[in-house]
């Protein structure tokens, strides 16, 4: 049962954005006492890159105080349209003033890069989209793990970042971990009946063969190629 006291977090959703990326951390977040997840967004609905449609809880006029801000990844047409939006990165800037975290998952991090939240942290994101990043590298006084991690956490500037998709569970996993203790996260953990155990191993680049490796990253290059060149107008 929410309460008062309960910590809120903000998942500021745009139009393009992936759905794993926002429903799964909401669904952990749901599974342990003490967190509100809500969904933001500045229009009345929201159609994912699965072509689904969901129906945000606030818009971004009547958005309550965030404690966790959590900007989810999306398409290309997406991502790249949100970077550009003034009206979505003026309001996760100024959710960002106040926020406990600001967090991110898959090509998020692009958008928080381009409100200029991430800066002077450990950051990644999607492992294809990893040394697109690294063009933020000197710019932004970015560190950018090694490999193709899960998830990011740099405590000091209190900023999260996820992999790819799926990530957003371990993500936000962690976050109950850190602000709710074990107990909470083995509770919200059992009840969901997060427990991974795959059919396969190749979830990322390290497990997966090297040919369907090479064909979604070429499959991903146009992508890499816009954000590339977007990357270029934030830095100049």
């Amino acid at each position: 049962m929410a309460t008062q006291n309960d910590i809120i977090v903000g998942f500021a959703l745009y139009q393009g954005c992936t759905l794993v990326d926002f429903a799964g951390a909401t669904q952990v977040f749901s599974a342990c006492d003490g967190f509100k997840p809500l969904w933001l967004a500045n229009e009345e609905t929201i159609t994912t890159t699965e072509g689904i449609t969901v129906v945000p809880n606030f818009t971004f006029s009547n958005a309550p105080e965030v404690a966790i801000l959590f900007i989810p990844g999306g398409g290309q047409e997406g991502v790249i349209s949100t970077m550009q939006n003034q009206i979505y990165l003026n309001f996760i800037k100024k959710i960002a003033e106040t926020t406990l975290w600001n967090d991110s998952v898959c090509t998020g991090a692009f958008i928080l890069a381009a409100a200029g939240i991430l800066k002077n942290c450990l950051a990644t994101t999607y492992w294809s989209q990893i040394p697109t990043l690294g063009l933020l590298s000197n710019h932004l006084q970015l560190k950018i793990p090694p490999s193709y991690p899960r998830f990011s956490i740099d405590v000091e500037r209190k900023i999260f970042t996820g992999g790819g998709i799926s990530s957003s569970l371990d993500l936000a996993l962690e976050m109950v971990l850190i602000l709710k203790g074990l107990e909470a996260a083995q509770t919200a953990q059992l009840f969901i009946q997060y427990q991974p155990n795959p059919p396969v191993d190749a979830g990322d680049p390290d497990h997966a063969p090297q040919y369907i490796t090479d064909k979604l990253r070429k499959e991903d290059q146009s992508f890499s190629d816009a954000l590339a060149l977007q990357i270029k107008k934030i830095i100049n």
